[in-house]
């Protein structure tokens, strides 16, 4: 037996996030209870980044904040750099 509603008879198509095995909406469709429904997976739009990318973006991130070790200090004075020799 086929159901003569107008909510039966129309597709309904409603945007969403995919993220640990749940489905999460971002509007509630209207007229609609209970509906089957078919999951269609989209490529990430260049303005989102990837889990694995936005972890590396923050690795580098805190690497350059920490800085690149390259003997540390006591570093010389001007002075003692371009201090003359006497003897010459």
């Amino acid at each position: 037996m086929r159901a003569n509603t107008k909510a039966a008879n129309v597709l309904t198509a409603v945007e969403g996030i995919y993220e640990d095995g749940e489905v999460e909406l971002l509007e509630r469709p209207e007229g609609l209870q209970r509906a089957r429904v078919i999951v269609t997976f989209l490529p990430p739009l260049p303005s989102e980044p990837s889990r694995e990318r936005e972890e590396a973006r923050n690795r580098m991130l805190n690497q350059m904040r920490e800085g690149i070790p390259l003997g540390g200090p006591p570093y010389p004075t001007r002075e003692e750099i371009y201090k003359r020799d006497p003897k010459a």
